[in-house]
């Protein structure tokens, strides 16, 4: 005897006619393999854990990526910041010499 016919059982035991209890019990199972179908296994978990972990390994490296540019674009605008104001401090230092000295 299979779930469907000893559910049908029970529902007729409890009073439901057989043509009641046969279609409650029809109805239930279907609902509840049709239900089962659209669960995720764990190795459909496992996939999906696998995945997400591919794609968080390829994000991370992108965003290594750009920092390292980032960091290389910031020590350029530096290094020219600095060239910059030693030019002017030199500049600044001979004007002055020139001027005391002069």
């Amino acid at each position: 005897m299979n779930a469907i016919d000893e559910v049908a059982k029970e529902m007729k035991a409890a009073g439901f006619t057989d043509g009641q209890a046969e279609a409650l019990a029809r109805a239930v199972g279907r609902l509840q393999s049709e239900g089962v179908a659209d669960l995720a296994t764990k190795a459909d978990l496992k996939g999906f854990e696998l995945a997400l972990k591919a794609d968080l390994r390829e994000a991370d490296l992108r965003l290594q990526g750009k920092l390292s540019d980032t960091k290389a674009e910031l020590l350029k605008w530096t290094m020219g910041a600095i060239g910059v104001q030693t030019i002017v401090i030199v500049g600044a230092v001979i004007a002055l010499a020139r001027a005391l000295g002069g």
